[in-house]
């Protein structure tokens, strides 16, 4: 007898940041969906401006047909289309004809065939906790009352928090829980934004701090944070306990690609008890990539979550015991990585980049291990010439499959051979984020930002740290210990008592910046306007000492927003700066995934790379 699932609602949401899926990704995925039984689709892409920016906004007729079509294609194959609008960046709470406009909105698409809405609050300012979640709880109530009811929709209110991640009560879901309607229900990320592990215990803290059901809002397999990265292994470290009542699975970039991961929730959603990884994955690879093993070790390579857990466990434990046979065995399957010809299309086509990654990255280690297994025999041993072209070859590729492990075989093959390992600037330096007691979402992914790019980064204090970064959240005690380091410091909170600005203010509302030095190696080739936030936000200013080069301005007022002062220069406490120091726009929620550009991303590690260049 056929376990029956705790989980009554399961399905996607596309609501990552970036490109979002094509018309026919969408359908292509409807074909699945109802199948799998991941019979609801939330749409939320975050370019779509009706949506978001433009939310009060009635769609172009062309749009809502679009649309239209969506939900009529997801309806025949059994699958909810559930449009969910999201107005928190701009509504006004306490105006009602805010609340008639939204249901307006909300009527258009009704009116279109569209049956289930959810509302979303996420990614907004957050400044006066407790009367904002007062406010989208009574929004939540007004949309029942105003719309659904009226509409003949009687499902329970859906609508995703501003206080979206933890398990705390907190002063906002305090003020959300007085005003929502007792039956609604909440998205909820889990302990944090993008978790290895959702236990029993903190759904329960987490139900108990929202007083609501949770629909489990999981950003597995999403890559928006990482784009050169792709995740197809199965979903791990996932559990059920009263209150959570549904999983809605944030896919990546990738529609096709993300088939592989999402297979594996669909298995957890229907039977979360009898959930197997490794025998879902494996059902999975062969639903998706069909039955030739072109792929496989792609997909192996690539199988880690969290984030931040090791790449290629396999690899590791090999070159651990330094057996580079075998190594050099698994690389060279990793090396002849291909789609099949049966494979799909979409799937061929999305996952290119990446095949050729790892063929860069199979056959860059191949020739590693032959170089480190050379004393015991084999084949001819490659010449440096050829390491080093194997080198640039992998570094050349966007895509990132195993190039951390290989680069670091090539660098232990070179030394081999007597070549000092071929680092960038900076490389492999130490950088330690300083932060509070519950770190923002944002200090936690600057640290898988800068593992990514080469660094060895943690989050705390280090004595032997190459780079300090002070948060706004770091404690002021911490911080000031900061200020007489002969390191490196980067900071975008704490500016005046570190000396790094003679006065420091942080504006509302502003999504970019104005490149006031292009030719600077921090500006990274930039100039002009340059969009740092995925919509309007807090940017950090600071007026910095008369010896800094001021490389980017606030565009309305002028003040710096990024300014370098080099060793040795007078700071703006009057004190002599015993390393290089830089301020940088970030604010309360530094490099959230959801806020920052890539472009903000590219200027934040020009900054650190210039930094740590030697004085």
């Amino acid at each position: 007898m056929t376990a029956r699932s705790p989980l009554a609602w399961r399905g996607v949401v596309e609501g990552f940041y970036g490109e979002p899926w094509s018309h026919a990704d969408r359908l292509a995925w409807f074909d699945r969906a109802g199948a799998l039984g991941l019979d609801h689709y939330v749409y939320a892409p975050k370019d779509d401006p009706w949506h978001r920016e433009e939310w009060r906004e009635p769609y172009p007729a062309d749009r809502l047909a679009s649309l239209a079509s969506l939900a009529a294609a997801a309806e025949q194959r059994g699958v909810r289309f559930v449009y969910a609008i999201s107005p928190g960046l701009s509504m006004r709470y306490d105006d009602p004809e805010e609340h008639r406009t939204l249901a307006a909105k909300c009527r258009q698409l009704l009116e279109a065939g569209i049956h289930s809405f959810a509302l979303l609050f996420d990614d907004v300012p957050m400044d006066e906790p407790e009367a904002l979640g007062r406010a989208h709880g009574e929004t939540g109530a007004r949309f029942e009352r105003g719309f659904l009811r009226p509409a003949g929709i009687d499902e329970p209110v859906l609508l995703c928090p501003t206080d979206y991640a933890g398990v705390a009560a907190t002063p906002y879901r305090t003020g959300l829980a007085d005003a929502l309607p007792a039956d609604a229900r909440l998205f909820w990320t889990g302990a944090d934004i993008v978790v290895g592990e959702v236990t029993a215990e903190q759904i329960r803290l987490a139900v108990e701090s929202y007083g609501r059901e949770l629909v489990l809002w999981d950003n597995f397999p999403v890559n928006d944070f990482d784009r050169s990265r792709v995740f197809l292994g199965p979903l791990t470290g996932r559990a059920t306990a009263p209150g959570l009542v549904g999983i809605a699975a944030n896919p990546m970039v990738e529609a096709a690609a993300s088939r592989f991961a999402l297979h594996t929730v669909a298995e957890w959603a229907a039977d979360p008890e009898a959930y197997e990884p490794a025998a879902a994955a494996s059902r999975a690879y062969a639903e998706v990539a069909g039955p030739g093993e072109g792929l496989r070790t792609l997909v192996d390579a690539c199988s880690a979550w969290p984030p931040g857990a090791p790449r290629w466990p396999r690899l590791d434990e090999l070159v651990s015991h330094e057996r580079w046979d075998a190594a050099e065995a698994l690389l060279g399957r990793l090396a002849d990585t291909h789609a099949e010809p049966g494979t799909a299309p979409d799937l061929a086509v999305q996952l290119a980049p990446w095949v050729a990654a790892a063929r860069a990255a199979g056959a860059a280690g191949v020739l590693a291990c032959r170089v480190l297994v050379a004393d015991t025999g084999g084949p001819a041993v490659p010449d440096v010439d050829t390491l080093l072209a194997a080198r640039r070859a992998l570094e050349a590729e966007y895509a990132d499959v195993a190039r951390g492990a290989v680069l670091s075989l090539l660098d232990a093959a070179l030394e081999r051979l007597g070549v000092a390992p071929q680092r960038g600037r900076g490389d492999g330096a130490l950088i330690a984020v300083l932060t509070g007691e519950n770190p923002a979402p944002g200090d936690r992914e600057l640290v898988e930002f800068l593992g990514a790019s080469g660094f060895r980064a943690h989050l705390g204090d280090d004595p032997a740290a190459d780079l300090l970064v002070v948060t706004r959240a770091a404690p002021e005690q911490l911080a000031a210990s900061a200020a007489g380091r002969p390191v490196p410091l980067l900071a975008w909170g704490h500016l005046v008592p570190l000396g790094m600005a003679s006065a420091s203010t942080v504006p509302l509302s502003l999504d970019r910046i104005h490149i006031a030095d292009a030719d600077h190696p921090v500006a990274a080739g930039l100039d002009g306007e340059v969009v740092v936030y995925r919509g309007r936000s807090k940017l950090t200013i600071g007026d910095p000492p008369d010896a800094a080069a001021v490389v980017a301005r606030d565009p309305e007022s002028g003040r710096a927003v990024i300014g370098v002062t080099p060793a040795g220069a007078t700071l703006a406490d009057g004190s002599v700066a015993p390393a290089a120091r830089a301020t940088f726009f970030l604010a309360a929620d530094g490099f959230a995934p959801w806020l920052v550009t890539p472009e903000a991303r590219t200027l934040l590690l020009a900054t650190v790379r210039t930094l740590l260049e030697p004085s």
